[in-house]
């Protein structure tokens, strides 16, 4: 029986049995560049907190478990092509990148927050602005080193309440969005309401091939019950899927930093998302698309070596399946 709670060492993160995983299956972090995983992920000496921030990308693609990470910083600013090419020099060609979307296209109201400024507390007049999406996020990517290491975008949606937009109207509006972005890059929609759920949600989606990001969040349902949902709306005719796992079910991003910090190891070990995920990873491999799958620091404690773990669950269940 498949020990779901057990974690891997990071001893085991080199393990020769990652090149195993089936080439479709993407997996990695959400960002990389935390303190915490020094010592135990990261192992190389480096000059200065700003050289390990800017060259320790190369030493996490070096790690076999990972082919992704989702570059979450791109969420509070637009990319800029330089650090894309810099990027794009630390990983090797089969790796492909997940990009976080700015916050400005995806905002519908800027919360009252000193970060946004005067802003703070008004409607957001770029809200799926299709122009604005085009000309400061997708220019970075012309860089072809850039461009053939890009994979999924990922539009996150803050949870927002019908008084703030209807739901009917997002959905509209989404998918008025979406029909207007060029068909060269691929796109991930992460909702954060689970009203949004909807046969009219996923037909949106389907119309233009973009995928739901399954997400394991405070206040969404669980990856299973996602994953039922968008079953019985017909499914997802995208060519790849995408989840991101984030926090445990029912605790708060910012009571999650409290519980995990430093994210130096793996305080609580998820079984049930573990399992889910690999639950997706086999549904992934049994209809010929690829799965992109990262991890938050908030999700168990240290997602690197949630990930690995998960990798080798995946490897374990697939083992079974072929015995």
């Amino acid at each position: 029986m498949t020990d779901f709670a057990r974690t891997l060492t990071s001893a085991e993160l080199h393990s020769a049995e990652a090149s195993r995983l089936p080439l479709n299956i993407f997996l990695g972090t959400s960002t990389w560049t935390f303190p915490g995983w020094r010592g135990t992920i990261y192992t190389r000496e480096y000059k200065s907190d700003r050289d390990f921030s800017q060259r320790c990308l190369e030493e996490y693609a070096a790690i076999p478990w990972f082919r992704t990470a989702c570059i979450d910083s791109l969420f509070y600013n637009p990319p800029s092509p330089t650090t894309l090419q810099r990027y794009a020099t630390q990983v090797p060609e089969s790796f492909r990148w997940v990009s976080k979307v700015w916050e400005r296209l995806t905002i519908i109201s800027y919360p009252k927050h000193a970060r946004y400024g005067v802003h703070a507390g008004q409607r957001n007049p770029d809200f799926l602005n299709v122009e604005l999406f085009k000309d400061r996020v997708l220019r970075a990517y012309d860089d072809p080193a850039a461009r053939s290491r890009t994979g999924p975008f990922v539009f996150q949606f803050a949870p927002f309440s019908k008084q703030t937009m209807p739901y009917e109207e997002f959905t509209e509006r989404l998918a008025a969005f979406l029909a207007g972005l060029p068909n060269d890059f691929e796109y991930a929609v992460e909702v954060r309401n689970r009203e949004l759920l909807t046969p009219r949600y996923c037909q949106a989606l389907n119309e233009t091939r973009v995928t739901h990001c399954f997400n394991h969040w405070s206040a969404m349902p669980g990856l299973r019950e996602q994953m039922r949902r968008i079953a019985e709306c017909g499914g997802l005719r995208a060519d790849f899927y995408v989840a991101r796992l984030l926090t445990p079910l029912g605790i708060t991003y910012e009571g999650a930093a409290k519980l995990f910090e430093p994210y130096d190891k793996v305080l609580r070990p998820n079984p049930q998302m573990r399992a889910d995920v690999v639950t997706f990873a086999k549904r992934a491999l049994s209809t010929g698309k690829r799965a992109f799958v990262t991890a938050n620091n908030k999700a168990e404690g240290n997602s690197a070596l949630s990930m690995a773990t998960i990798g080798a669950l995946i490897l374990s269940e697939l083992e079974k399946i072929s015995s």
